[in-house]
């Protein structure tokens, strides 16, 4: 199992941190050694000097045999604030005297006090130069070695070696170190929070489009609603893209929905034509025989009232079967301004029984390029709907006018809104919601509309429900 989040909500600020973390700390144990290198060196510089100070009076001391006086140059002001070993050596490579006789005995071999330590060779010629060497640490904390060759008219008298160690210095050094680790604590403390609330806020926006794009699939892209981030960062670009990814689908969505909704419409009305010419012919037939029965024979008045049963269930056959036979181009006249005037005057009797306001806006001055029946019939239809949607007491809306080369109609109604799931099938011959009614007034409409190679939609809400017709015109409207 991984140990690192898989969320970059988390994974982010994480990450903030234990590089905030691992900075502060590595600083602090940088700035430590560096401390600790610094005293050293301060440590052997310090040494140098002393060393060379003290050399004239030591040599003084070896040539007059004094051991107390080396003693007590060697032991300094306060036996216990030196901060090194100090060890005389004779020209025997014996030890005259050291500021630590409890540790190093007078006249004890130099191999036996330190056995780690090389053995020098004097040279009668030239004395060997003062050198502070870095050795490994010893038992007693030693880590470098002062040796310093004393000389006197010309030749090597004695050697002063000084046992350097970390331990004078360590408490400073501790010292320092929490210093720096309760202020890196403290910066830490300060920056920490900031970091998690940045690096959330960073992640944030990556993390409204990652739960944007999983909602891709199971909602519809055109109800699908985002707060996408807006910047220049490379997160608003592919909130940008994403943007329009929604987009591009939606507008496929639509399409497919439209092209299915079409071939659907299509093959019901090629289904319901077949179906209509097929009983058109028998019933033209049965109506036939009844007349010519009638005109051939006294009827006493029970066979005259069942022929008039017969032929009225006949007729209203004929009357369903001629509403799915729609042909728009049935009439040659083209369409006039009067005709929709026409159908506001057929519609006045039904206004006034529904209690309903018109508000009528027709923008058409001339004769178009359409034919007018089909046309009339498309509008009638559409604005019986409405004043029936509309219920007592409600408006109602029609335009017209002429918008790029074709005409564009509107009829829009007050009301209670059509569910989302019976807008798919509104254009359909006898649709559920509308069991009462005869049902082909919207599948015409539809039928009409594409046979005249125009569009018809829908859109409803709460407040209006409203068609949208485009007829295209021809390429010369009529005088």
């Amino acid at each position: 199992m991984s140990l690192t989040p898989a969320s970059y909500r988390h994974r982010l600020p994480l990450s903030l941190s234990v590089a905030a973390v691992v900075t502060a700390v590595s600083m602090a144990l940088a700035l430590g050694l560096q401390t600790l290198d610094n005293l050293r060196e301060d440590q052997g510089r310090n040494a140098l000097r002393l060393g060379h100070a003290m050399s004239e009076i030591l040599v003084q001391a070896l040539l007059h045999d004094d051991v107390w006086l080396a003693y007590s140059l060697l032991r300094g002001p306060e036996k216990d604030a030196a901060d090194a070993t100090w060890i005389l050596i004779d020209a025997g490579q014996r030890i005259f005297a050291s500021n630590r006789p409890e540790r190093f005995r007078l006249d004890q071999s130099l191999e036996a006090a330190l056995p780690w330590l090389p053995v020098a060779a004097f040279s009668p010629d030239a004395p060997a130069p003062a050198l502070v060497r870095s050795i490994a640490p010893q038992d007693d904390g030693t880590r470098r070695v002062l040796r310093l060759t004393l000389a006197s008219e010309g030749g090597p008298v004695g050697e002063l070696i000084a046992l350097l160690s970390d331990r004078p210095f360590l408490a400073r050094f501790r010292e320092i170190l929490v210093g720096g680790v309760l202020v890196t604590a403290a910066v830490l403390a300060v920056m920490l929070p900031a970091g998690w609330l940045w690096g959330r806020r960073m992640a944030s926006p990556l993390m409204q489009l990652a739960a944007c794009m999983a909602r891709v699939g199971t909602e519809d892209a055109r109800q699908l609603r985002c707060q996408i981030p807006e910047s220049d960062s490379e997160i608003g670009q592919l909130g940008r893209q994403f943007s329009a990814m929604l987009a591009a689908l939606a507008e496929k969505g639509a399409l497919e929905q439209q092209m299915l909704q079409a071939e659907r419409l299509a093959a019901v009305g090629r289904v319901a034509a077949g179906v209509a010419h097929e009983v058109n012919n028998p019933l033209g037939g049965m109506l036939m025989a009844i007349d010519t029965y009638r005109q051939g024979q006294v009827l006493d008045a029970r066979t005259a009232r069942l022929l008039d049963l017969i032929d009225r269930a006949l007729q209203q056959i004929r009357g369903s079967v001629s509403a799915l036979l729609v042909e728009a181009r049935g009439d040659s006249r083209t369409l006039a301004p009067t005709d929709l005037e026409d159908v506001r005057t057929l519609v006045q009797p039904r206004l006034a029984r529904s209690s309903v306001r018109l508000d009528w806006n027709m923008g058409l001055a001339s004769a178009l390029d359409l034919p007018a029946a089909p046309v009339r019939q498309l509008l009638l239809n559409l604005l019986l709907n409405a004043i029936d949607a509309a219920e007592p007491g409600g408006a109602v809306r029609v335009e017209a006018g002429i918008d790029g080369g074709q005409l564009a109609v509107r009829v829009e109604n007050s009301g209670r809104p059509i569910p989302a799931e019976q807008l798919a099938h509104l254009f359909e011959p006898y649709p559920e919601q509308r069991p009462h009614a005869q049902g082909l007034g919207l599948w015409i409409c539809y039928q009409i509309v594409s046979q005249l190679g125009g569009q018809i939609r829908v859109a409803s809400s709460a407040e209006r429900t409203g068609f949208q017709v485009e007829l295209p015109l021809g390429t010369e409207e009529a005088p």
